[in-house]
């Protein structure tokens, strides 16, 4: 049987671990390394090979004789899956929604004590990919399409998890950016998009929050497999970035033996299919490795569950609950926040109690709300408030709730008369787990049928909110300019239902943002210029046949031609109007920024420039506002995009609450990768400060210059 890690069969289970209590012997008056030491003489070869590889679908494999125990793995960002009931988080896509560095922190913890209750000590994220095309099936799994959001965001989550105990093995190592043909789908893509786009969240993740593990992705790049590509696994990740950590396979991604092995491959998962002893003597014999090559491999491993404490305790802790109502608490706020206003004509939301009599709820998602993409990040919860239940909950008998089932997407005479006489009807849109999912992806645009629905419906009657549940943008411009409101609610985890009442009757003011840019057109994109042009279409054969095969599954190349001028930094730099740009997202209140001061207007590159701004409520109701900073290269002669983020603060305020906001500007803020040097670089010269609500809406801006020492 083929595992992979859309298993679901295996994941929706519930399995419960079982495994006895037992431990190495630590000798605590020795260092980490001299513990590692001591553990591997004891272990004979078969033993070392056999850690190379899983067991059990879910388990990094012990050395019984040795007390070692088999280390159990669990899917994902947004949860704890495959070990029965477990709090169901907003997926990292909302997670990325709500801008909010310390939620992300109290989300890895809330998921860490959930995994410490079941036994679990590695948790198989966080997925950080970066968001270049919005049809991506497991857009909904990343954090956005801006490496310094992603940077920001993934520190705090890697932080809460592993101040737990729990390792985290951020995901995946690199450029896996499509799940259309992942197993055979090459990624070409030059050193300085490389290093600004697609590696800088992988940095900060090893190089700040520390990470313990890392998992490569199925992709070639620039030709070489990530299971294989010491660039990738030992230039890049070892010797750059000094990780001291394991490395491990997705499931299914390892496609040779000697390669993995020498390029800095350590576990192969979920079972070793190619580190194996049968496979791996032969090359001892021959000296194509060495037995070296498999005790580095080892002991990386080794050294991770020491430092950890993995080896030092029981494997469950009954300090904490496998469920309890904090975390759901935790999740519920990640939903409230994630949510994005998209539009709001003549004030139409909030919604009043007393206002409303009568709403009716339709289409697709209404009865049956999807909670997140489908994949290694979905599993099931009872716990689950779709929409028309969580309206029925929130208004009780105050409101009727009136469900609506279009016969074959058609609105008859009656259902026409239901919609008239609605004071608010609430049409519920986007996709299930089944259409946005790993190993596929998506289509860009509703069905026709639903965009004719919605068309249809707002002439019927204009008091409209259209709610979007799906994990990136997608084609709206047939249909927005018809209906007055909009939420785009991403994917919320098992409060769906519940956030997104509370946000349509005021309970909660939206302060979700973007992380993403949403447009007009599929063409407006640079980065789909360079993509497939159906990539909806699914064929059976790229999803399960034969992996890596060349014979039957030939490599074929992505080129990613487009280089830095991915989302924003093509839309702001080329003057393509989006939809909705990228950091955008509206409130039930009005904030003002002003004052806006430089602490100097020249630095060198040593000193660093304090910046403050004010930041007031202007309405007449609470709420957020994410106030981000862009920066601009005026005189770079390399070519630069217009503006990139390198700073964001969210900040909840009063009404008439005004509070003064802090930000520094270093040198490496102002830096690109010089790919010719091979580092990173600045000039001297003119720089502009940007501030403002999102990448194309800036209020606040300013001038200073970087020179010489």
């Amino acid at each position: 049987m083929m595992h992979s890690e859309s298993d679901t069969s295996f994941a929706l289970s519930g399995k419960t671990i079982q495994d006895p209590d037992i431990n190495p012997e630590i000798d605590k008056n020795l260092t980490t390394e001299e513990n590692v030491c001591m553990l591997l003489k004891q272990m004979t070869l078969e033993e070392k090979v056999n850690m190379l590889g899983g067991e059990e679908s879910m388990a990094i494999s012990g050395v019984p004789r040795l007390k070692i125990p088999r280390v159990w793995c669990s899917d994902a960002t947004a949860g704890v899956r495959c070990f029965g009931k477990a709090t169901t988080f907003p997926t990292p896509i909302a997670m990325a929604a709500t801008w909010n560095r310390e939620l992300m922190q109290n989300i890895g913890r809330s998921i860490a004590e959930e995994c410490r209750a079941k036994g679990v000590s590695v948790l198989l994220a966080p997925g950080i990919n970066l968001y270049r095309v919005p049809t991506c099936g497991r857009n909904f799994e990343y954090m956005g399409e801006d490496p310094f959001l992603i940077s920001e965001l993934v520190v705090p989550y890697i932080r809460g998890v592993q101040d737990k105990g729990v390792i985290t093995t951020v995901k995946h190592f690199a450029c896996n950016n499509s799940d259309y043909d992942r197993h055979r789908m090459n990624s070409q893509v030059d050193e300085r998009t490389l290093h600004e786009l697609y590696l800088p969240g992988f940095k900060a993740a090893i190089t700040k929050a520390k990470s313990y593990s890392i998992m490569c992705s199925y992709n070639p790049i620039n030709g070489v497999y990530a299971s294989e590509n010491e660039k990738l696994l030992t230039d890049i990740l070892r010797k750059e970035w000094k990780f001291n950590g394991f490395v491990i396979s997705d499931w299914t991604c390892v496609y040779n033996t000697k390669e993995p092995i020498l390029a800095g491959l350590d576990v192969e998962m979920p079972k070793g299919d190619f580190l194996n002893m049968q496979k791996i003597q032969p090359l001892l014999d021959s000296g194509d490795i060495k037995e070296e090559d498999i005790d580095r491999h080892v002991k990386n491993i080794l050294r991770v569950f020491i430092e950890a404490g993995v080896y030092s305790r029981s494997i469950k802790d009954s300090r904490y609950e496998e469920f309890n109502s904090d975390h759901s608490d935790v999740a519920l706020k990640t939903a409230q926040e994630a949510i994005i206003l998209l539009k709001n004509e003549n004030s139409i939301l909030p919604l009043s109690k007393s206002k409303i009599k009568k709403l009716v709820v339709l289409g697709k998602n209404a009865l049956r709300t999807t909670t997140s993409g489908g994949g290694s990040c979905y599993f099931r919860t009872d716990e689950t408030i779709n929409i028309f239940d969580g309206l029925k909950q929130y208004n009780g008998e105050e409101i009727q709730i009136v469900p609506l089932t279009l016969s074959k997407g058609k609105i008859s005479l009656d259902d026409e008369s239901i919609l008239r006489d609605a004071d608010a009807i609430i049409y519920c849109t986007g996709f299930t787990e089944v259409e946005e999912s790993e190993c596929w992806d998506r289509s860009w645009k509703l069905t026709d049928s639903e965009n004719t629905i919605i068309t249809n419906i707002s002439q019927i009657n204009q008091k409209m909110v259209v709610v979007i549940t799906a994990g990136a943008g997608l084609e709206t411009e047939s249909w927005i300019h018809q209906v007055p409101a909009v939420l785009h609610s991403l994917y919320l985890g098992q409060n769906v239902g519940k956030a997104i009442c509370q946000v349509l009757f005021g309970e909660v003011n939206p302060s979700g943002k973007l992380p993403f840019t949403m447009a007009k057109k599929w063409e407006d994109f640079e980065s789909t210029k360079n993509y497939v042009k159906k990539p909806e279409k699914v064929n059976l054969l790229r999803i399960w046949g034969p992996q890596g095969k060349k014979r039957v599954r030939k490599i074929w190349t992505a080129d990613y031609k487009e280089g830095l001028m991915v989302g924003y930094r093509h839309f702001d730099t080329n003057q393509v109007k989006p939809q909705f740009p990228f950091g955008f997202g509206l409130s039930y209140t009005s904030f003002e920024m002003s004052n806006l001061q430089l602490s100097k207007k020249q630095i060198n590159p040593n000193e660093s420039i304090s910046v403050s701004l004010d930041i007031k409520n202007i309405g007449k109701v609470s709420g957020a506002e994410t106030v981000q900073l862009y920066i601009q290269d005026m005189e770079s002669t390399f070519f630069r995009p217009l503006k990139e983020l390198k700073g964001f603060k969210k900040v909840f305020l009063a009404p008439d609450e005004l509070k003064v906001l802090h930000f520094e500007i270093t040198e490496d803020l102002l830096q690109f990768y010089d790919d010719k040097s091979g580092n990173w670089t600045s000039e001297l010269g003119s720089f502009k400060l940007l501030i403002g609500n999102s990448s194309q809406n800036i209020v606040l801006e300013d001038i200073f210059e970087l020179t010489k020492m």
